[in-house]
């Protein structure tokens, strides 16, 4: 069995988790600073803005640890500065230096995409990929999901100061039709410059609760996906806690799931066995160690390998689970990841096989 492992190569292996059981956990941690960490390039100034650099970097690191994936994601304002959000390069990561007015929103002509330097960086890191690993490892695209959007070009607590109004329902999703045309194409974009699946990120919809979501993201995102899914698998994710059933009886889980997403990244907070109950045979689930463990000097070894070999356990049977922590890897300080993330590898070796 080990010896057919060894001949399956990580594309096959993580598209074999989707719908079924697999021949042992494919090992796919979110990495994007590591990666850059790894390789000794700045984040900003490198890595985000260079998809030869990025590519490279993606690479030497899924190699290094034996990751199953690479993936293009930098930060969530691709599409934002498509549409004019200007960036600022002086944190941690790329972020808005101002976001857009709702109310100028409308006089605000639609992108394009193929004269944007942030997309196309994108797009071309994709196809760099492809030219170099398509066919041998899993290429994932990035784009960002319906609310994600539009909070990433008007600002959260903008779009949940809409919430507040009467005519909340319609104000949302007038916003999210806008946007949508133009998430569609970008997938298609990265699709075919060689993504066999594109992520879509939602780190926001924690914020909003099960009745909100349903009410104003949920057929949006059901309908961006299916038009992915024509060509590709689509990966869902989803930071924080989604593991909320209002008082309704609204289960944001089970609403998670019921977008049809192939898989979903799950964060520590949620319960992963009681979510892979939730989704059946819906979804496949990716997560969910807890990066608090895996990024904080004062846990132990033990600490991580019982982290790790828990959430192994819970997200084994039955297949359809893919190994990960709950959002990024952290990747500071770098010798700290490099060791825990080698504990991890260790474990899918030793408990991944089924």
């Amino acid at each position: 069995m080990h010896d057919f492992i060894k001949n399956l190569n990580s594309r096959d292996l993580t598209l074999s988790a989707i719908k079924g059981t697999p021949e042992k956990i494919p090992f796919n941690p979110f990495i994007m600073h590591l990666a850059a960490s790894l390789a000794n390039v700045d984040y900003n100034l490198q890595y985000c803005q260079n998809p030869e650099i990025l590519v490279d970097s993606q690479i030497k690191c899924a190699n290094f640890f034996g990751i199953d994936h690479v993936n293009v994601s930098t930060d969530a304002y691709r599409e934002a500065s498509a549409w004019g959000v200007e960036i600022d390069w002086q944190s941690h990561t790329p972020v808005a230096k101002k976001n857009i007015e709702i109310e100028d929103f409308d006089s605000i002509a639609a992108p394009n995409l193929l004269e944007n330097q942030r997309i196309m960086n994108r797009v071309n890191a994709v196809k760099k990929c492809s030219e170099i690993m398509g066919g041998n490892q899993c290429i994932i695209g990035w784009i960002e999901a319906p609310f994600a959007e539009i909070c990433c070009l008007f600002g959260l607590v903008n779009v949940l100061l809409q919430c507040k109004k009467q005519n909340w329902i319609n104000i949302i999703k007038e916003l999210i039709k806008r946007i949508l045309p133009v998430q569609k194409e970008f997938a298609k974009l990265q699709i075919e410059a060689g993504a066999d699946i594109i992520g879509a990120g939602d780190s926001a919809i924690s914020q909003i609760g099960p009745i909100r979501y349903e009410k104003c993201c949920l057929d949006a995102t059901r309908d961006l996906f299916n038009y992915i899914q024509k060509e590709v698998p689509v990966l869902y994710h989803v930071c924080g806690d989604n593991d909320i059933v209002d008082k309704e009886g609204r289960d944001m889980i089970k609403l998670i799931s019921s977008t049809n997403a192939d898989i979903i990244d799950f964060d520590y907070q949620v319960d992963l066995k009681k979510a892979k109950e939730k989704c059946g045979n819906n979804n496949c689930i990716r997560g969910n160690t807890n990066t608090t463990i895996l990024g904080d000097p004062s846990y132990s070894v033990t600490d991580v390998i019982n982290e790790v070999s828990k959430t192994i356990e819970a997200g084994k049977p039955g297949g359809m689970y893919q190994y990960a922590a709950g959002c990024e890897w952290p990747w500071e300080p770098l010798n700290l990841a490099i060791r825990n993330i080698s504990i991890a590898k260790a474990l899918i070796e030793k408990m991944g096989y089924y």
